[in-house]
């Protein structure tokens, strides 16, 4: 008899950032799945019919205590470096989960959208 296998887990997502059309070249939505060390940040940039994106490991997204300059567009086109003392903290194993939901409530007036 064949082992069923189990499927993966379902990672949670926050959306931090989400711009419209016409504010940068491409529209970029940005999520962070809040797990320690092994959390991951999702990207998608550009219109809803052709964007690309994915999930990046935290400390790629990092250099250092510092973003990696590779993410830089896509940062300062969400207006995303109040997340990046958030992001350092957390991948050094603190729970931010709520700082990240309470600094976007308050940037934004309404909590973020999360999906899995």
């Amino acid at each position: 008899m064949a082992k069923q296998r189990k499927p993966a887990p379902r990672r949670q997502f926050m959306v931090v950032a989400r711009t419209g059309p016409g504010r940068w070249p491409h529209p970029v939505e940005v999520g962070v799945h809040p797990d320690g060390k092994d959390s991951t940040v999702s990207f998608s940039i550009g219109p809803h019919a052709a964007n690309a994106g994915g999930t990046v490991p935290i400390d790629r997204v990092l250099d250092g205590d510092a973003l990696n300059p590779m993410f830089a567009t896509e940062f300062e086109a969400a207006e995303l470096h109040w997340l990046v003392p958030l992001l350092v903290r957390l991948r050094d194993g603190e729970d931010v989960t709520d700082e990240i939901r309470s600094a976007y409530t308050a940037l934004h007036d309404k909590r973020p959208e999360t999906f899995s």
